[in-house]
């Protein structure tokens, strides 16, 4: 009994430890962010919103952080709706060679980012599209089609495909069986998706780099372009911090709402 309960306290503290070790940079990043000195430090003397306000001034950051947000939405709208649609297939039909097919959509969770980024760029050259808004979208949109695609076919296969089958008995064609029983059924799924495409796209540096020209230029580009330049500067720990803080709320609603950890 001695040795369980040993066991028990010995994984509760390595869990804790865990958790500060994870959790330690961010609250560093969140704590200097309200500090009113001009450069990094920690921990702060004086507190203040001054680099809050400065980066709600900044046209640099202002604009790098609306083309990230457009280029996020779009890639995910995309990677949502086609990631939706072959992990219905993949589900509901089970088509020969579906593993294969699956596979092949995750290859980019397998593959290195770089790599999928140089053989893009050598695409879009050919194409003509390097630099583009779509070029950048697209290339986003590969990198989060496998976290839809895994997220959805996850929320397929819970789903009953008897309820499907009595609503077109009942008489309703094949567009309203999805309007109105598969779709709501599926929203959570749906909302994940989006969530987690979103945010995989908004972060992203690598693809971004070499994909996106000098007109779209997303703020983690921005922002590592800055670090390396001029080392860390006080709008940018503002912005992150920010940022991530709305990271870690909607983390935490989409686990208590939705079950994104059971989605995955």
């Amino acid at each position: 009994m001695k040795t369980y309960g040993f066991a028990v306290s010995a994984r509760f503290v390595w869990t804790v430890l865990a958790f500060v070790f994870l959790l330690a940079p961010i609250a560093v990043l969140i704590f200097a962010s309200f500090d009113d000195a001009s450069f990094f430090r920690f921990p702060p003397n004086t507190y203040s919103l001054r680099w809050y306000e400065a980066a709600l001034e900044s046209r640099e950051y202002k604009s790098a952080l609306s083309v990230s947000l457009l280029v996020a939405i779009l890639a995910g709208f995309i990677a949502v709706l086609f990631g939706a649609m072959a992990a219905f297939a993949l589900v509901r039909y089970r088509p020969a060679g579906g593993r294969i097919v699956e596979a092949i959509l995750m290859t980019p969770l397998v593959l290195p980012l770089i790599v999928w980024a140089i053989a893009l760029l050598q695409i879009y050259s050919r194409l003509g599209m390097s630099g583009t808004l779509p070029a950048l979208v697209l290339a986003h949109a590969v990198i989060t089609m496998p976290f839809s695609v895994r997220i959805m076919v996850s929320t397929f296969a819970d789903l009953d495909p008897l309820l499907e089958q009595a609503a077109a008995t009942l008489g309703a064609s094949p567009g309203r069986v999805v309007r109105r029983i598969t779709l709501p059924l599926a929203m959570p799924g749906l909302v994940s998706s989006a969530a987690f495409s979103v945010l995989i796209s908004f972060n992203d540096v690598i693809v971004s780099s070499l994909i996106a020209g000098a007109r779209w230029i997303t703020f983690p580009v921005r922002l590592y372009a800055q670090l390396r330049s001029q080392g860390i500067d006080p709008i940018t720990l503002a912005i992150g911090s920010a940022i991530v803080a709305f990271i870690l709320v909607a983390a935490l609603i989409g686990e208590f709402m939705f079950k994104w950890s059971r989605r995955l």
